[in-house]
């Protein structure tokens, strides 16, 4: 993409006076705001142009709330790769946290937050946005040379930068229970040396309480999520945590693994 053209974020909120705001903080960076005053119309805007780097949705709002909008978006192929980020102010619990993250967000901002950490939190994924234009036209250019392997390995990436975008420790397990894939937020919390020693590792063996963790890793598999499951990560610190789970699955609805979550429980 042009690297002067301005990048679209969309601003969801049924209050005219936050989405306001929301332009002001804005308004000296290279973004176009697009604004929408309620869930609905949100999703007839991205109906008609999915080229968004960012959605900024409010949760609480009449009629079509934040966490259904998100997933009704969501329900759209084509969408489920733009990152949304909630502001609220009713994130202030595990399980509302969690019904963020199993909607479909990334991550969340509750009121009243910093305009300094918003701007930061969009820069990143705004950066993350050209890279991957900049990726899929270099994945573009190679399939033309037939290089199939390497543009897999491209469009990974911009995969993986989301996941790294998280700043809670996440895990993909598989239904065995062992871990295929996480965040630095994880490899930090462990105390592991690096994602090799984590990869193919039991994600239950990182605890005090093996047999409780084991436990956490068979209910998400039943009954498809878990929500709030305290553990103790066996770290110097005996990081005390809520974990959050949900499984995944592929186009014929087979459980492929889990992704699970974690909050420290002092936060």
């Amino acid at each position: 993409m042009e690297s002067n053209k301005p990048v679209k974020i969309l601003l969801v909120d049924d209050r005219a006076e936050n989405l306001f705001s929301l332009e002001v903080i804005f308004s000296g960076e290279n973004y176009l705001c697009v604004r929408a005053n309620s869930g609905k119309e949100a999703v007839n805007i991205l109906s008609n142009d999915e080229d968004f780097a960012i959605i900024l949705m409010d949760v609480q709002m009449p009629r079509m709330d934040g966490f259904e909008t998100v997933e009704l978006i969501r329900q759209n192929k084509k969408l489920q790769s733009i990152p949304i980020i909630f502001l609220t102010a009713s994130m202030d619990s595990s399980v509302q946290i969690f019904k963020g993250y199993l909607a479909g967000a990334v991550d969340y901002l509750t009121k009243p937050f910093s305009p300094a950490i918003l701007k930061a939190k969009v820069a990143v994924f705004v950066d993350l946005f050209k890279k991957n234009h900049e990726l899929l036209e270099q994945a573009e250019e190679m399939k033309t040379l037939n290089k199939n392997v390497a543009i897999e390995k491209l469009l990974s990436q911009y995969t993986l930068s989301i996941i790294e975008a998280i700043h809670d420790p996440l895990f993909v397990i598989n239904p065995e229970g062992i871990i295929t894939d996480m965040n630095n937020a994880s490899i930090k919390i462990t105390e592991s040396l690096s994602r090799d020693n984590l990869i193919g590792a039991y994600y239950f063996d990182y605890f005090t309480d093996v047999d409780k963790a084991r436990e956490a890793c068979k209910q998400v598999f039943a009954k498809g999520f878990v929500t709030g499951y305290p553990l103790t990560v066996m770290n110097s610190r005996k990081t005390m945590v809520l974990f959050n789970g949900s499984v995944y699955k592929d186009d014929r609805s087979k459980v492929l693994g889990a992704v699970l979550v974690a909050r420290k429980a002092t936060d």
